[in-house]
């Protein structure tokens, strides 16, 4: 195993109920009302899965561009965005190095994708979404937190150091996931103006209010930061 870095895709064929996975997220939707109706608008949707965000900025009339480590994902996306007759640009790649020029992007977007890398392979991402955005432009996204801890104890699971865990087992085998403390998203957009940041947990099933009430969920960061012009 390469330690410096680890990138590896989904197995989406493997998912058997992808419905969950071709819905829109609502805030990332709202992003709209800041980029306005201009058809200049250009977007990136960075490690778009199956297509979601990809196919709803492409419904808006935007210039969309995306990509995925997963070659299953990418012609995922390129089916539903076939089939919808809408056009975008969606290619097969990692995050760590966008064949994309400098300073073209209005927009990137990266939705629970960022932290399935190591530390190193993080800051190297955010570096290539800083050089491919436009002086003002934004990137949204999420990070993991580093407060449940609950999967760090799961004998099943690869644990790499105290922040750093290798999923084993199901879609996202084999997977990177690092969990973020505050002084870390500080340090990973230094670059950046920080616009929001917003803290929310996930709770696993069921959802029932013993079950909710006897564990921390799963914590996120929801960032927006903008290239300083």
């Amino acid at each position: 195993m390469n330690k410096n870095s680890i990138q590896e895709g989904w197995k989406w064929l493997q998912l058997q109920d992808k419905s969950d996975w071709q819905l829109p997220d609502g805030p990332t939707m709202q992003l709209v009302f800041s980029l306005g109706d201009n058809p200049d608008i250009k977007v990136y949707d960075l490690g778009c899965g199956l297509g979601r965000h990809t196919v709803f900025f492409a419904e808006q009339g935007y210039q969309v561009y995306a990509s995925d480590i997963s070659l299953a994902a990418v012609q995922e996306t390129k089916s539903w965005l076939k089939k919808a007759g809408l056009s975008a640009t969606v290619n097969h790649g990692q995050m760590t190095q966008l064949d994309q020029p400098e300073n073209l992007f209005d927009l990137v977007i990266s939705f629970n994708v960022i932290y399935h890398a190591l530390r190193r392979d993080i800051v190297k991402t955010i570096s290539e979404v800083h050089r491919i955005l436009k002086p003002g432009g934004i990137f949204y996204g999420t990070l993991l937190t580093k407060d449940k801890g609950t999967h760090f104890r799961e004998k099943e699971n690869q644990i790499i150091d105290e922040q750093t865990l290798i999923i084993r087992g199901g879609v996202e085998d084999g997977i990177p996931h690092f969990f973020s403390h505050m002084e870390d998203v500080f340090d990973f957009f230094s670059n950046f103006e920080i616009e929001s940041l917003v803290y929310c947990e996930v709770y696993d099933s069921p959802l029932d209010l013993k079950n909710v009430l006897s564990q921390r969920g799963w914590g996120h960061f929801r960032f927006l930061v903008r290239k300083p012009k």
